[in-house]
C-alpha cells in the first residue's frame, strides 16, 4: 500500500463535518464559513506544482490536512488546460470520497503567483478560474455527479 493509500485509509477513518455542515457550506458559507478547528480537522489542503517538461505540463501533488503529508497522485504529461482540468477533477474525487472540502493551491514552478499568468497564456480557454485557490465541496449524497 502507498503512503498516499495508508493517508487515505487513516482519513476516512476519522468523522468529517457531516452532510447538514456540507450543504450549509455549499449554500454559501464556503470554506470561510469554517473556524479554525474545523478547518484543521476537516480541510484538505491539495498544493499543486505545475512545471513544463519537454513532453508538456506535469502537475506534481502534495496533501494533507495542516500541511504536506504525503504525496498524491501526479497526472501524466499533456498541454496545461488539460492538466489543470485533470487536477481539479482529482480534487472533486478526494472530496467526494473523504466528505470533505478539499482546498486546491495551484502554482507554477512553486510560485502561486505564476499560475494566473501561465493560465492565461497557455489555457485562456479554461474559464472560471481567478484565484490559484480552488475548493471543492463533496457533491451532495443521492445527487448523480455532473458528467
Amino acid at each position: 500500500m502507498s503512503d498516499f493509500e495508508q493517508w487515505m485509509t487513516a482519513l476516512t477513518a476519522t468523522p468529517g463535518p457531516g452532510e447538514e455542515r456540507l450543504a450549509q457550506l455549499r449554500a454559501g458559507e464556503g470554506i470561510d464559513g469554517l473556524d479554525e478547528k474545523e478547518q484543521a480537522a476537516w480541510v484538505l489542503k491539495v498544493m499543486v506544482d505545475y512545471t513544463r517538461e519537454p513532453m508538456g505540463w506535469q502537475a506534481r501533488v502534495l496533501v494533507g490536512r495542516i500541511g504536506p503529508e504525503c504525496t498524491g497522485p501526479a497526472t501524466g504529461f499533456g498541454r496545461f488546460n488539460n492538466t489543470v482540468v485533470s487536477v481539479m477533477d482529482q480534487a472533486q474525487v478526494l472530496a467526494d470520497t473523504t466528505r470533505r472540502p478539499v482546498k486546491v493551491i495551484h502554482g507554477v514552478n512553486g510560485n502561486p503567483d505564476r499560475f494566473l499568468p501561465a493560465l492565461a497564456k497557455h489555457a485562456p480557454g479554461l474559464r472560471g478560474m481567478d484565484s490559484a485557490v480552488w475548493v471543492a465541496f463533496p457533491e451532495p449524497i443521492g445527487v448523480p455527479a455532473a458528467p
